[in-house]
C-alpha cells in the first residue's frame, strides 16, 4: 500500500492551489510586476514527486469502483503538478519574457501582451499588417525557443512516467478519448464548412470591404473588435450590466462577500478579464479592466461565469469537487453567460439594444469561427503530443489545420504559443457542447428570456453548487440533456446563421 497520506496530500493541494492562483492574481491584476509560481511550487515539494504519482495511483487500484473518482481527480491533479513543478522556471520565463518584450512599429514601442488590442483599434490596414509581422517577428524570437524546450521537457516527462505519449498520459489521467472527440469534431468542421464560408464572407465584406478570399490573419483582430458595436457597449455600461444580469437571477453581486470584483487601473493589468479562485467557495477575484467593445462584454460574462460557479460551490463538498475534476464544467458555466450577447432579449433588456439583428448575426458568426478554430487546434494538438522529439516540423501542421478550419491562411510562428496546458482546448471544446445544450434546456424550461427568470437562477445555483464532481457528460445526463455532442450547438448555428 502507498505511503501517501490522503488527508494530508489534500490539504497540501488545497494550500497549493490557493497560494498559485493568488499569485496569478497579483501578476496578472498588475499588482505583482514579476510572475513567480516556481517560488510557490518550491513550497510544496512533496506533492508533485514521481513517488507522490506512484503513491496516488497505488490508492487509486485499491479502493472500490464508487470511491474512485475522487483519487483519479487527485492523480490527475499530481500529474498536472509534476508537469508545473518540472518546468516551472520555463514558465516563469515565458510569462515574464511576455510581459516585458515590446515591438516597435512606425516608431512607436508597444507592449507585446498590449498588441494586439492595438491591432484590433487599428483601422489602416496596412498599419495592421506592420503590428502583426512584429508581434509574430517577436514571438518566433523570444517566446518560441523557449515554448519549445518547455514541451520538449513534457513530452520527454510522459515517457519518464510510463506512457507512450504525452497525449496517451492525459488521455488516461483525464479520462477522456481524445480520438473520439477528435472524430465528433471532424464530422462538425464538415458539417459546418458551407455555412461557415458564406456567413463569413457576408461579414466580411459588409464590416471590411473585400471577400474572404482576401481576408488576412493580421484583419482578424480588427474585424472580431467591431468598433461599430462600441456606442453600445460603452466602458462605463460594462459592469453595471454585469450587475444588472446577474441581478435578474436573483444574485446581488454587491452583497458577496467572497466575491472582490477588481476594477483598478494599473499599468500592467492584462486587459483581458480573468477570475482567480483563492480559496473556493470563500475568497474569488474577479479581476476587469474596463474598455468597452462587444468582445469587453463577452469576456467579463464568461469569466463572471465563473467567478459564480466558484462562489456558490457547497463549502462541505471534498477538495477535488471544490477545485478539481472536469474543467470543461465551469468551462460551460461561463460560456452559458457569454452567449447572453447572442440573446436579442438581453441585449434590449440591459442595453436598450432592440434593432440588434447585425451585431446577432455577427456574434453567431465569430462563436462558429472560434469553435471551429479550436476544432483544428485540437486536431493539431492530438498531432503535436504524439511527438516524443523535435517540434520544428509542427510549425506546417499547426498552419495547415488552422487554415482550412479557419478558411484564413494563418502564420506558422504561432504553433506553440497556441497551445494550453493538459489539452485545455478539449475542455474548451466539451464546454461549448454542454452550454449548447444548456442554452437549450433553460430557453426551453423558461423561455428567451430566462436571464431574468429568478427560477433560472435557481436551477443554475443548484448546478453551481455541485462543483465540478461531476464531469459535462454525468451532468447533462443527470439534469436530462442527453449525450454531449456537438449537435445543439450545430442547430443553434444553423438556427442563427441560415436563410
Amino acid at each position: 500500500m502507498s505511503g501517501v497520506d490522503l488527508e494530508l496530500y489534500r490539504r497540501q493541494a488545497e494550500e497549493f492551489i490557493g497560494a498559485l492562483d493568488r499569485e496569478y492574481y497579483e501578476h496578472f491584476s498588475g499588482r505583482k510586476p514579476v510572475c513567480d509560481t516556481a517560488a510557490v511550487y518550491d513550497r510544496y515539494p512533496g506533492l508533485f514527486t514521481r513517488e507522490a504519482i506512484d503513491g496516488l495511483e497505488a490508492h487509486y487500484r485499491a479502493v472500490a469502483d464508487e470511491g474512485r473518482t475522487r483519487l483519479a481527480y487527485l492523480l490527475s491533479f499530481a500529474v498536472d503538478g509534476f508537469m508545473g513543478e518540472q518546468t516551472k522556471h520555463l514558465a516563469d520565463e515565458v510569462a515574464n519574457t511576455e510581459s516585458t518584450t515590446s515591438i516597435v512599429v512606425d516608431g512607436e514601442s508597444i507592449g507585446l501582451r498590449q498588441a494586439g488590442v492595438v491591432q484590433g483599434n487599428e483601422p489602416d490596414r496596412a498599419r495592421r499588417t506592420r503590428i502583426q509581422e512584429a508581434r509574430l517577428r517577436a514571438t518566433a524570437e523570444h517566446l518560441n525557443p523557449l515554448l519549445d524546450r518547455q514541451w520538449v521537457l513534457c513530452h520527454q516527462l510522459a515517457l519518464d512516467l510510463g506512457h507512450p505519449t504525452y497525449k496517451a498520459l492525459y488521455a488516461q489521467t483525464r479520462g477522456i478519448d481524445y480520438d473520439h472527440l477528435r472524430a465528433e469534431l471532424e464530422g462538425f468542421l464538415a458539417d459546418t464548412a458551407g455555412l461557415y464560408e458564406v456567413a463569413m464572407d457576408e461579414l466580411v465584406r459588409e464590416r471590411l470591404g473585400f471577400g474572404l478570399d482576401a481576408l488576412g490573419y493580421s484583419d482578424l483582430p480588427y474585424l472580431w473588435r467591431a468598433p461599430g458595436f462600441d456606442d453600445v457597449f460603452t466602458a462605463e455600461g460594462l459592469v453595471p450590466t454585469l450587475r444588472a444580469t446577474l441581478h435578474g437571477l436573483g444574485i446581488d453581486l454587491g452583497a458577496q462577500k467572497n466575491v472582490h470584483l477588481d476594477t483598478e487601473v494599473r499599468e500592467l493589468k492584462s486587459p483581458r478579464a480573468f477570475c482567480a479562485p483563492v480559496r473556493v467557495p470563500d475568497e474569488i477575484y474577479l479581476v476587469v479592466l474596463p474598455q468597452g467593445g462587444q468582445d469587453d462584454y463577452a469576456t467579463l460574462l464568461h469569466e463572471a461565469g465563473h467567478t459564480e460557479h466558484f462562489a456558490h460551490v457547497r463549502p462541505d463538498l471534498a477538495f477535488e469537487f471544490r477545485y478539481l475534476g472536469d474543467n470543461a464544467v465551469t468551462e460551460g458555466f461561463a460560456f452559458t453567460f457569454d452567449h447572453l450577447v447572442l440573446n436579442r432579449e438581453w441585449l434590449a433588456t440591459y442595453l436598450g439594444y432592440c434593432e440588434s439583428e447585425d451585431f446577432v448575426r455577427f456574434s453567431s458568426v465569430n462563436d462558429l469561427y472560434f469553435m471551429r478554430r479550436y476544432a483544428a487546434k485540437l486536431i493539431y494538438e492530438t498531432v503535436l503530443h504524439e511527438q516524443t522529439g523535435d517540434l520544428g516540423a509542427m510549425a506546417g501542421e499547426y498552419a495547415r489545420h488552422l487554415s482550412a478550419a479557419t478558411m484564413v491562411e494563418v502564420p506558422p510562428e504561432n504553433y506553440l504559443t497556441d497551445v494550453d496546458d493538459g489539452f485545455y482546448c478539449a475542455s474548451y471544446l466539451r464546454a461549448w457542447m454542454l452550454e449548447g445544450a444548456l442554452r437549450m434546456m433553460l430557453q426551453d424550461r423558461h423561455g428567451p428570456g430566462w436571464f431574468r427568470d429568478a427560477g433560472a437562477g435557481v436551477w443554475l445555483r443548484e448546478l453551481w453548487s455541485q462543483g465540478q464532481e461531476l464531469t459535462a457528460e454525468r451532468l447533462l445526463l443527470r439534469h436530462g440533456g442527453g449525450r454531449l455532442s456537438a449537435d445543439p450547438l450545430r442547430h443553434l448555428f444553423e438556427q442563427a446563421l441560415g436563410r
